[in-house]
């Protein structure tokens, strides 16, 4: 009798470990430099400001040309060094089951370059500011020398870098990602396709257009977590409170929304708040939340709660409700 009760209970270890281990899989893979979250469909990666940034500024002249780049990648001239490879982040988005796009290429025929496919991604970066956490898409980390202003926010092409031949492998054939070589993660380049994202802007195929952002740029060196997550459709629960009735507040959040591509609604709450329900991309709607945090010219917003809900597609514009 006592050898079977043994016997359940060491099965219930072994049931137990399994399930556990099961659950953990789900919630993070590597060894806490990368996290991968498959239901929410994103990556976090542990790294820094890279701390290389103007090494070569008599000749670089504080261009710069990636916006992320693993270890002993092109330090000096990227804005973020995370401590993941391309080939680890590579094997993650297989996780999250992302296929790979296509990468920048030439057409011979037609004389001209064709720019990356692939599924789309918002990058954001975060890190502690004295007693506060700072979080911004990454994107206002890089400077446009043209506009004078940061740069545009984008959703990023996951292409997955050209293939070029594999010359550490036995097999004369064997064919690998030159990212894998280079660990050039994120390109500020539409056309570089040696990184596994694209910028998709035209604008990037300027030379030199892109500088670090010292507006906002933190400390070289300084700790940063990154997120990396499919653009995905959601839809927005939205609660605005200050003095946004009476001053347009609804009008300006309808234009603003149609100009980014997004339906629902806007309403004036009977307790002075406003209540907006927005669907779209991830990307449109951190544009229209921006928008949202500054309100028109006489509106006064102080505080914005934000409730983030499964995509419906049942509003096909966007319109005020009363």
């Amino acid at each position: 009798m006592k050898e079977v009760k043994a016997c359940t209970w060491q099965v219930k270890i072994i049931i137990y470990i399994g399930i556990s281990l099961i659950a953990l899989s789900n919630i993070a893979w590597a060894d806490g430099h990368l996290q991968v979250m498959e239901k929410q469909k994103k990556l976090v990666l542990k790294g820094k400001i890279s701390e290389a940034l103007g090494e070569y500024e008599a000749h670089l002249k504080g261009a710069v040309e990636y916006l992320v780049c693993g270890r002993n990648g092109k330090e000096y001239e990227s804005i973020i060094v995370v401590n993941a490879t391309a080939q680890e982040l590579y094997d993650a988005f297989g996780k999250l089951d992302v296929a790979v796009g296509t990468p920048p290429g030439y057409d011979e025929e037609k004389d001209e370059p064709i720019a990356p496919t692939g599924t789309e991604f918002i990058i954001y970066a975060e890190w502690e500011d004295g007693d506060k956490t700072k979080k911004v898409r990454a994107e206002e980390l890089v400077f446009n020398v043209k506009t004078q202003k940061p740069m545009q926010q984008v959703a990023w092409i996951y292409s997955g870098s050209r293939v070029v031949a594999d010359l550490d492998s036995d097999d004369e054939d064997a064919m690998m990602p030159q990212a894998f070589m280079s660990n050039d993660l994120v390109a500020l380049r539409r056309f570089d396709a040696s990184a596994l994202f694209q910028n998709p802007l035209p604008e990037s195929d300027e030379e030199n257009i892109y500088k670090k952002n010292d507006t906002l740029l933190p400390k070289l060196g300084t700790p940063v977590t990154l997120t990396i997550e499919v653009n995905r459709k959601m839809q927005l629960f939205v609660l605005i409170s200050g003095k946004v009735q009476g001053v347009g507040f609804r009008n300006f959040t309808q234009m603003n929304a149609r100009q980014l591509g997004i339906n629902g609604y806007a309403k004036n709450l009977p307790n002075g708040k406003v209540e907006v329900i927005a669907e779209g991309d991830k990307s449109q709607l951190d544009a229209l939340i921006a928008l949202l945090k500054k309100g028109p010219r006489f509106a006064r917003v102080d505080s914005l709660d934000v409730d983030e809900r499964p995509f419906t597609g049942e509003y096909k514009t966007f319109g005020i409700r009363y």
